[in-house]
């Protein structure tokens, strides 16, 4: 990294946490008694214009999970949670429940994709459904399995690059860039890694993908999630990257440091909670978990898990935003990728 004696390190603008944090909470589910409504991933529709959350509830008479569909007309307040769940578990592969779902609109084709983890006996697998109209769950088609063997964490890109099928995935601890020629078949499990953990540093034990990428100026806007160790609290916080436009593999930004951590009274739970196994949080469970990413007037405004309880929300200008990532690219700033 180039040496910039006499200048400070760019500083990213700090996302700002909604006023009305958290937007979504477990006693809000209408059809379960929730022990956690949180996780959420988050597009906008492209009809009404509202924001659409797709919401893990975790159920505390099944202790499984399934997805709830919650509509917010100004991206900050949600006015419905549908009286039942959208995605629940149907299928042999959902078996012990329905995860962390992530949302991306292809406009070319005029519907959704939606990434999610079917978890089974055969562990957690990265499952896809489309749609052609989100507010409608019995439109949603299931496609089952997509990536073999066990797997989460993965968001597909809003356009196909090279004509194909752009696809991050985490097979455990990193971050791997696929191609696919077509969503209905099974997708490769091979690629290229993009990002994955520092020792040492707010990512030292694993990193995923957080929401579906946005184009940009600069290239694919990315936030990501990193963990530290288990010994280190088994932290989960947010980050930035930005990835090349035509050679999405080719990692311009990363986050140096967290731009969204744990801090919040709804980001830290102390516990216990049915939802997670307290020997991985030996110091409470401190959570900021990015699913969600969109596009509302001047700002970015980004969804996430707090505290494996919530869904909690954060802004910040786009503008303001990419300025400051186009100075730190060109001064040859930001984090080593892996």
């Amino acid at each position: 990294m180039p040496s910039h004696e006499n200048e400070r390190m760019i500083r990213l603008p700090a996302l700002q946490r909604f006023p009305t944090n958290p937007i979504v909470r477990p006693e809000r589910i209408p059809y379960a008694r929730a022990a956690g409504a949180f996780n959420a991933g988050a597009a906008i529709d492209h009809r009404t214009g509202s924001v659409v959350l797709l919401v893990r509830v975790f159920e505390s008479d099944t202790e499984r999970s399934s997805l709830a569909l919650a509509v917010s007309s100004d991206g900050e307040t949600v006015d419905e949670i549908l009286d039942r769940p959208v995605l629940t578990r149907e299928m042999p592969y959902e078996q012990w429940g329905v995860e962390d779902a992530r949302i991306t609109f292809l406009a070319d084709e005029g519907r959704y994709a939606i990434t999610y983890t079917g978890y089974s006996p055969d562990g957690p697998r990265v499952c896809l459904a489309t749609t052609d109209d989100l507010l409608a769950p019995e439109r949603y088609v299931r496609h089952g399995p997509r990536l073999a063997g066990e797997n989460k964490n993965c968001v597909v890109f809003p356009e196909r690059i090279d004509g194909r099928y752009a696809i991050l995935h985490r097979p455990m601890p990193r971050a791997v860039l696929a191609r696919a020629d077509a969503l209905e078949a099974e997708w490769p499990n091979d690629g290229p890694t993009v990002l994955g953990p520092r020792p040492g540093t707010w990512r030292s034990a694993r990193v995923g993908a957080g929401a579906p990428p946005v184009r940009t100026r600069l290239g694919w806007l990315l936030p990501f999630h990193g963990a530290t160790t288990i010994d280190e609290g088994n932290v989960y916080s947010m980050g930035w990257c930005v990835l090349d436009l035509e050679r999405p593999e080719r990692v311009r930004y990363v986050s140096d440091a967290p731009a969204l951590t744990p801090e919040a009274p709804y980001e830290i739970e102390p516990g216990p909670i049915p939802q997670v196994d307290m020997a991985n949080f030996r110091t409470g469970v401190r959570v900021v978990f990015p699913q969600g990413l969109v596009e509302r007037g001047a700002d970015y405004l980004v969804y996430y898990g707090a505290a494996d309880v919530s869904v909690a929300g954060a802004r910040v200008s786009k503008a303001a935003l990419l300025d400051a990532l186009d100075v730190a690219i060109a001064r040859g700033e930001g984090g080593v990728p892996w």
